[in-house]
């Protein structure tokens, strides 16, 4: 596997906000570093605490209703994943016993202490006390259990299900829990933990339609009009007493991002997520309002390899060569974001740095490839996300197919039915992703990103050589051994063109100044000590 990295531990911590100018040069400079092994206790969140309050200025103030937008709606049933409508409500009523936070460092929630044994194939992990659900039911070690056992099994569309499926959890005390793993776990560990919320065993069926959402969260799952609204009210019973500081928080769907936009300006809403990066950034020298950036997102087209013409690898690296990676990057994404040809950040052991730009923007190349296939004239439908950035990307990389030799089409789909269809290897020739996994350690990504995994890929790649590349660089035991595993790995995905990512790009949201101290996980944000400043 990998080096432990620098990792902190933290009680409370701020959003990181950025100005225009900082924004765009941090995009250059994006490491993205890949969570690392913890080796500390809770108790060592007390050196970070003067930064963490800095945003707020120490002085939180209760009461008020934080009310934020979002351009999809809520999906109660897909908890074990990213989805963008889920970013403002789940890990505020779903927590997990870590969270991984836009700083890269690892926060307690339900977990307070954890060490690794045994050459880091062991993770100990001691729980918090007192947690009650919003039923009034105590929180134990068989609940970490249940919801591990589920998230393997698939449950909530777990997108870590093949990452966990060779591990073991063991409660060893009601407070208590171990974690044991063929392979080290210091890297893969706590990116995990993010992921899996401590869902209640016994109204969790309630969770696919939103009829019943129980959790220790700081705020309750209250009220909920599915594809619109859903509001949640303060949990006068969470385990830390003096939070949370807000009333209730409101979560809107609004699918324009110029309509977000004016939600903001109008001060209707106080926070949103999924605009566009050009109406971002229209505000972000507004003193009034900052830019959050929060992990990594990987952008990225796969194909059905058993489906002409992309069952002909010269066609999809045809397809590589066509795709104008800059003007992607500028037109759709305002220049914030990083053109590549890898999956993986620059951060990460053994990167390929002499790989990363193997495939540039080359039409006449990519024409003669697909004529030299046979392939001139084919219909290609792509299946995308019916969202702003996807449709912006569809329609520059239509008129690039367009003109070597592909007749494009667009099967538009809504989150809801896109994801079944990912999970089920059903979205036909060729497709558009956008993961919230880059910054993963790789060993980590070609399990939990779809596309990659080494069995039962989205694209149906399926591959021996392929399958023994991911297993040496999931087993490699120091640096020059993943170095040389993820060098080999890199160059077959290039040769192969299965998956073919473009851009890599932070992901971002717009909050308004008077919003403080938010917590963000990669995979959503938690409202626990969050307030709005003159509520």
């Amino acid at each position: 596997m990998y080096p432990t990295g620098q990792v902190r531990v933290t009680g409370r911590v701020r959003g990181n906000s950025l100005s225009r100018r900082a924004f765009l040069g941090a995009v250059s400079a994006m490491g993205l570093a890949a969570v690392s092994g913890c080796r500390s206790a809770v108790d060592e969140a007390e050196d970070t605490d003067d930064d963490a309050a800095a945003e707020g200025g120490g002085n939180p103030e209760s009461g008020g209703t934080l009310v934020t937008s979002v351009v999809a709606e809520p999906v109660p049933g897909a908890y074990n994943t990213g989805r963008p409508g889920n970013i403002f409500w789940c890990r505020s009523v779903l927590e997990t016993l870590t969270l991984v936070d836009d700083s890269y460092e690892v926060v307690p929630v339900l977990a307070t202490e954890w060490e690794f044994q045994e050459e880091n194939t062991r993770l100990v992990l001691t729980l918090r006390e007192g947690v009650t659900y919003h039923s009034g039911r105590d929180f134990t070690s068989e609940d970490v259990v249940f919801a591990f056992e589920h998230a393997k099994e698939g449950g909530g569309l777990s997108e870590m299900a093949g990452v966990i499926s060779d591990w073991e959890m063991e409660a060893t005390g009601d407070y208590e829990i171990v974690i044991s793993s063929p392979t080290p776990l210091q890297e893969v560990a706590f990116d995990v933990l993010d992921t899996l919320p401590m869902i209640d065993r016994e109204s969790y069926e309630g969770l696919e339609d939103g009829s019943d959402v129980v959790g220790t969260g700081p705020f309750v799952w209250s009220e909920y009009t599915a594809g619109s609204e859903l509001i949640l009210t303060r949990n006068d019973s969470y385990w830390d007493p003096e939070l949370p500081y807000l009333d209730s928080v409101e979560i809107t769907v609004i699918s324009d991002s110029t309509a977000q936009l004016s939600a903001l300006r109008s001060g209707r809403t106080q926070m949103s997520g999924g605009m566009t990066t050009q109406d971002m950034l229209t505000i972000v020298d507004d003193e009034n309002f900052d830019l959050i950036e929060n992990h990594g997102l990987i952008y990225a087209f796969g194909f059905d390899v058993t489906t002409p013409p992309f069952d002909d690898v010269q066609v999809r690296q045809a397809v590589a060569y066509a795709i104008d990676r800059e003007r992607i990057a500028e037109q759709v994404l305002g220049g914030v974001a990083n053109t590549t040809s890898l999956p993986w950040v620059d951060s990460a052991t053994g990167y390929p740095a002499d790989l990363a730009n193997t495939y540039t923007y080359d039409p006449d190349r990519a024409r003669q490839m697909i004529e030299d296939a046979g392939a001139t004239g084919a219909a290609v439908k792509v299946a995308i996300h019916a969202q702003p950035a996807p449709r912006g990307i569809y329609q520059i990389v239509a008129r690039d197919l367009e003109a070597v030799g592909l007749n494009l089409s667009v099967e538009e789909l809504s989150i809801p039915d896109f994801a079944p269809r990912r999970a089920a290897s059903d979205l036909g020739q060729m497709f558009h992703i956008w993961s919230a996994t880059a910054g993963q350690a790789p060993a980590l990504m070609v399990n939990s990103l779809p596309e990659l995994r080494a069995e039962g890929n989205t694209g149906q790649y399926d591959d021996d050589e392929y399958k023994r590349l991911v297993q040496e660089l999931v087993n490699s035991p120091d640096d020059e051994t993943t170095t040389a595993a993820l060098q080999a790995l890199s160059e077959h995905l290039l040769d192969t063109a299965f998956l073919l990512p473009f851009i890599i790009a932070p992901a971002t949201s717009v909050r308004a100044d008077a919003l403080k101290d938010q917590l963000i996980g990669k995979y959503g944000r938690s409202f626990r000590a969050a307030y709005l400043e003159g509520a």
